[in-house]
């Protein structure tokens, strides 16, 4: 999302977005915050513009492009480019993503990330 449009998986737009994502995570770190060290969780909401043409009752979700993975890439890509969030994406364990159409408020999206426990169970074994 870029001034309320859909960014295109590659070119230009793309790496207008990215930087968009690198500067609001610049502007809300505090002089308290510290890196993200270890494994995390990414919870995001992409809120998209309804085309005028789309009324509710027929497509309430967003079935149609922007494909959810090319969101989060270019949302974790942002993050990363920051360098103030985490070291790198492949510290991203958990993610939890979803779309919605933004009928009730403004395009973009809401993010939420969070340090996970080092004490995670896979399998019913603890590590």
């Amino acid at each position: 999302m870029f001034n309320g449009r859909v960014v295109e998986a590659a070119g230009q737009g793309l790496k207008i977005w990215r930087k968009q994502i690198e500067e609001s995570c610049l502007s809300l770190v505090s002089e308290e915050h510290s890196l993200f060290l270890d494994s995390v969780c990414v919870e995001v909401d992409f809120y998209l513009p309804r085309p005028a043409s789309v009324k509710p009752t027929k497509r309430p979700l967003p079935i149609v492009p922007p494909d959810l993975d090319k969101l989060l890439r270019g949302l974790l890509d942002g993050i990363g480019q920051s360098q103030v969030i985490w070291q790198d994406d492949s510290q991203v364990c958990e993610i939890l993503a979803r779309k919605h159409y933004a009928d009730d408020q403004e395009p973009g999206a809401l993010v939420v990330i969070k340090a996970l426990s080092n004490n995670v169970e896979l399998d019913g074994l603890s590590e």
